[in-house]
C-alpha cells in the first residue's frame, strides 16, 4: 500500500513555481556554505541536507496519504447515505410517474414488484 500512494503522490506531483525557486536558492546557499567549510564539516552538512530532503518527501507523501484517506471517508459516507445511482430504477421510476398521471395501471402494477 505505501508503494502505491508513494507512485500515486509522485503521478499527480505538482511543484510550483515557488518551490523551484526556494529549491534553486536552498541548492545556491549550500554550495556556498560548501566551499566555505573543510571536508569534515562539509559532509556533515551533506548529511543534513540529505536529511532534510528525505523529512521533506515523507511529509509530503504523508500529506498526499492523509488527503487521500479523507477523500476516501467523505465517499464512503457519501454512499452510505444514498444507495448508489441506478439507471435502469431512474428510468422505471419516471416511466410509473408518467403512467400514473396519465392515469394507467402500468405504476401500480410495477410498484407492487
Amino acid at each position: 500500500m505505501y508503494d502505491y500512494m508513494k507512485a500515486l503522490y509522485h503521478r499527480f506531483e505538482t511543484p510550483s513555481e515557488r518551490m523551484t525557486a526556494l529549491e534553486k536558492a536552498a541548492n545556491k546557499t549550500h554550495r556556498l556554505l560548501a566551499n566555505r567549510l573543510a571536508k569534515p564539516e562539509r559532509k556533515m552538512l551533506l548529511r543534513l541536507v540529505d536529511l532534510e530532503a528525505a523529512l521533506r518527501d515523507q511529509t509530503c507523501l504523508n500529506s498526499f496519504m492523509s488527503g487521500y484517506r479523507l477523500a476516501q471517508g467523505i465517499q464512503q459516507e457519501l454512499l452510505a447515505d444514498q444507495p448508489p445511482y441506478n439507471f435502469e430504477d431512474e428510468d422505471e421510476r419516471q416511466a410509473c410517474e408518467i403512467a400514473r398521471e396519465e392515469g394507467c395501471d402500468y405504476g401500480k402494477e410495477t410498484s407492487q414488484r
